[in-house]
């Protein structure tokens, strides 16, 4: 590892969103990905963990370690999942031909955690593409890694927009509000990356184009899994900014894990809610200290959307 490469941890649920922010990532020479952890979400865990291990095929990226997490939410119950966005595949319903399982380790995901974040001690960023669960178990059976890791980076919340899956929550949230709730509550340093700028982040249909046009491994794979998960966003009426745009909202988290200075963040207290009708699974913000176990959290407002794009754009086009 050179001495400005940051040694990261990669929790995700591919799905289409983590499959664009995973080939961001490991275009990115300044990351050193020790793991890929897979968790359920956007579809179960066994189509996750396989999903996981295609993207790394197609990226041609062989050393790097696949670790299989949880299978049901903190609180043990079956996951939801998001087919009717990334198809019931998870990868736009193109049921590609299985990879490779060399990758694969036979450790579980909670416990790859525990021991690289004991590795690095001080050093590992911890970047949590899909539900908190793995992470939630890695605190719960070793509480001191809040301590030993430098920086957990979410990709959920919402703070002055609504949610994506309720009024106020965003998916990986709601998808295990216990979870969330155990890394939230746990003091761990947190960067939030949510919906106030995942919303802002799109790909136009002239940027896909340029993509398309590249005709790499990359770039192809990309063109057959993004139109159902693009055109889910019409479906569903979640809708995007520039007509005919795709919106890959695990890809900022990747994009501060790279370049922080692209975002605008405020240090907020921030309550998380399990228990509401209607508020179940918001990050709610506490300027007045109202709520006792409020913590501080790094909360992204604002981003530089152009240059964030340029960024996936040029990494895309690196494995060309």
């Amino acid at each position: 590892m050179n001495k400005n490469s940051k040694p990261v941890i990669i929790d995700c649920d591919p799905g289409v969103d983590d499959a664009a922010a995973l080939f961001l990532a490991l275009s990115n020479k300044n990351l050193e990905i020790q793991a890929i952890t897979t968790i359920f979400g956007n579809v179960g865990l066994q189509q996750t963990t396989t999903n996981a291990l295609k993207i790394l095929e197609v990226a041609g990226k062989t050393d790097v370690p696949v670790f299989k997490g949880v299978e049901k939410t903190f609180d043990y119950r079956d996951p939801i999942d998001s087919k009717n966005v990334h198809g019931n595949d998870g990868l736009g319903n193109n049921f590609f031909p299985e990879p490779p399982l060399d990758q694969l380790m036979t450790q579980h995901a909670v416990l790859a955690t525990i021991d690289l974040a004991n590795k690095f001690k001080g050093e590992l960023t911890y970047v949590a593409l899909g539900r908190l669960t793995n992470l939630a178990h890695a605190i719960s059976l070793e509480p001191s890694i809040i301590n030993s890791i430098k920086e957990v980076v979410v990709m959920g919340g919402a703070i002055n927009v609504p949610g994506n899956i309720s009024p106020t929550a965003s998916a990986n949230l709601f998808g295990d509000v216990h979870g969330a709730s155990v890394v939230y509550r746990s003091g761990i340093n947190l960067t939030q990356i949510g919906l106030d700028v995942c919303n802002e982040v799109e790909i136009s249909p002239h940027n896909q184009e340029e993509i398309w046009n590249l005709k790499s491994t990359v770039s192809q794979f990309l063109e057959k899994i993004v139109p159902v998960h693009r055109n889910a966003y019409q479906t569903h009426q979640i809708g995007t900014r520039i007509p005919g745009a795709a919106r890959f909202n695990d890809m900022p988290a990747v994009g501060y894990t790279i370049d922080p200075t692209l975002f605008k963040c405020e240090t907020l207290r921030i309550h998380f809610e399990t228990l509401g009708e209607f508020t179940k699974g918001q990050t709610v913000p506490d300027s007045k200290h109202f709520v006792e176990d409020a913590q501080n959290v790094n909360v992204a407002m604002k981003v530089d959307s152009e240059k964030l794009v340029k960024l996936w754009m040029n990494g895309i086009k690196s494995y060309s």
